[in-house]
């Protein structure tokens, strides 16, 4: 029995791994062709496997593709997760804020570029799209107007317009540090100091 359970967990472990070798194919294929143009082959290829492994874990082309957004959308929620900090704390939590999503964009910045123009044309895709984008807003805006309500902070304008203006900035910065024009913390000590000045901090 021991060891039918060893055998098992190595074929587990070896399951799991190839899932997550199509994965980082399939990602390295839709950042460097775009959408259109990666096929299953291509994902196959890249990866050292047949056509018919890839069937084992995926359906389609477009079902690995939701997986690799949906680890998008979970990178983001992490990215904001504030469990190990003083909500109070405003300084501190805007500040670990600011730089976990712009490394979080920045990381996913090329795969986010082609989520952007596929989510055009489905629905579904959209739909999760839109859920990235707007989560982090809205999450803002309720951090916002919370402390705006005890008097912590001071807004200069409505927390849903400011939680915009964050997300405006991060998506600018992020290209930027890309292409070595700036670095994460030179970009989110700016963003900071912008973020303070409209808290009226």
């Amino acid at each position: 029995m021991t060891q039918g359970w060893a055998v098992r967990e190595d074929h587990d472990r070896a399951d799991a791994r190839r899932h997550g070798e199509l994965l980082v194919a399939a990602r390295e294929a839709f950042e460097e062709l775009g959408y259109g143009a990666t096929t299953i082959a291509e994902i196959t290829r890249r990866a050292g496997v047949s056509r018919a492994t890839f069937y084992v874990y995926f359906a389609s082309k477009e079902q690995v593709f939701a997986v690799l957004a949906e680890q998008v959308r979970d990178r983001f929620l992490r990215a904001q997760d504030l469990s190990d900090l003083d909500r109070d704390d405003v300084d501190g939590v805007l500040r670990r804020t600011i730089e976990t999503t712009l490394e979080a964009t920045v990381e996913n910045l090329a795969l986010m570029t082609v989520l952007n123009h596929q989510a055009v044309a489905d629905p579904e895709l959209r739909a999760l799209w839109s859920q990235i984008q707007g989560e982090a807003v809205h999450r803002t805006a309720v951090y916002v107007g919370q402390h705006a309500k005890s008097g912590r902070v001071n807004p200069v304008a409505d927390p849903e317009a400011l939680g915009l203006m964050g997300a405006g900035m991060n998506d600018r910065y992020a290209p930027l540090v890309v292409a070595g024009e700036t670095t994460v913390a030179a970009a989110v000590e700016e963003m900071h100091r912008i973020w303070m000045a409209c808290l009226g901090r």
